[in-house]
């Protein structure tokens, strides 16, 4: 019997090909959103898989506990996803120079997220580094 989880988030830890009936491949690393579970299986979806909904042995997944994921790094996160896809578009539209500006920025950002995981920084040093964050993703979503 299938159990709804809510805000229930999740990491592949092994791949899995999905060889069975509705299942959804993941790739280590893979991040899942669960919505349904039973004694064995998670029932849910992968950002990566076009939001694809389908079954994964639980044993495959790491829980993350959201409530100590800074906020900041999450919305790097999202970002970094949804600007991929318009990094993509540019590519193949051949529009060179908005091509290598959001590289630029997005690479920029990336090292910035990596930065405020490694929690080496001292809280002002984080809390700048965040308001500069923050701040290239507003210019980026204009």
């Amino acid at each position: 019997m299938w159990i709804p989880s809510n805000n229930k988030y999740g990491v592949a830890i092994h791949n899995w090909h999905g060889d069975v009936r509705f299942g959804l491949p993941l790739d280590v690393g893979d991040s899942v959103e669960i919505l349904e579970e039973c004694p064995k299986w998670f029932r849910g979806t992968c950002p990566r898989k076009s939001r694809a909904v389908g079954l994964f042995p639980k044993t495959y997944i790491h829980i993350k506990d959201l409530s100590k994921i800074d906020p900041v790094v999450a919305e790097c996160t999202q970002v970094l996803r949804e600007w991929s896809e318009i990094w993509k578009k540019l590519f193949v539209d051949r529009e060179t120079y908005k091509f290598h500006t959001l590289r630029k920025v997005m690479l920029s950002i990336l090292e910035s997220r990596r930065e405020l995981l490694g929690a080496t920084l001292t809280q002002d040093q984080t809390l700048e580094l965040q308001m500069t964050v923050v701040s290239k993703i507003d210019w980026g979503n204009r």
